[in-house]
């Protein structure tokens, strides 16, 4: 019996320990890059130490809204024809090393994670996005459950010329 005692006494301390913790995020910047259409949020979580963990895989996960287009082969001219807008959801993944109660890293959602329209490109025309919009952003860190620092009303994006065949 007095083994039992210990027994549960010494797990309920290990659990204590674990439950004192307090993740919390230092940091959690998204930058929307012209250049290549990813949304990429840097960020730094801590209160880790006690968590059990060694790494956490994050997931950013947003909504976006494309313009495609087919353009010549030169990439100069658009063809004759509308544009075609599409919505979806993708989520992307990320684990980073826990050091010293801490981590920072980034991680990127991009153009490519997602269901892209389909203008119908034909023969030698190429399909390029011209606009993407991130919107419903939310930045998970796993079994930790801290609430997401992205505000999810915020919209991310612009104009873009990107070819994505």
């Amino acid at each position: 019996m007095r083994k039992t005692i210990i027994t549960l006494v010494a797990v309920l301390g290990l659990a204590s320990l674990a439950l004192a913790d307090n993740p919390h995020y230092l940091r959690a910047d998204p930058e929307f890059n012209d250049s290549n259409g990813c949304l990429t949020v840097d960020l730094k979580e801590a209160g880790l130490g006690n968590s059990g963990f060694s790494s956490i895989t994050y997931a950013l996960t947003c909504s976006a809204n494309f313009e495609a287009v087919c353009v010549t082969r030169n990439g100069k001219n658009f063809v004759q024809g509308v544009p075609k807008q599409g919505t979806s959801q993708a989520t992307s993944f990320q684990t980073l090393a826990i050091r010293n109660g801490q981590t920072n890293g980034s991680i990127s959602l991009c153009p490519a994670n997602f269901a892209l329209p389909d203008p119908g490109c034909t023969g030698s025309q190429r399909l390029f996005i011209i606009e993407a919009e991130y919107t419903q952003c939310s930045l998970a860190d796993g079994p930790l459950g801290t609430p997401s620092p992205l505000n999810s009303n915020d919209v991310f994006g612009g104009d873009v010329f990107i070819s994505v065949q």
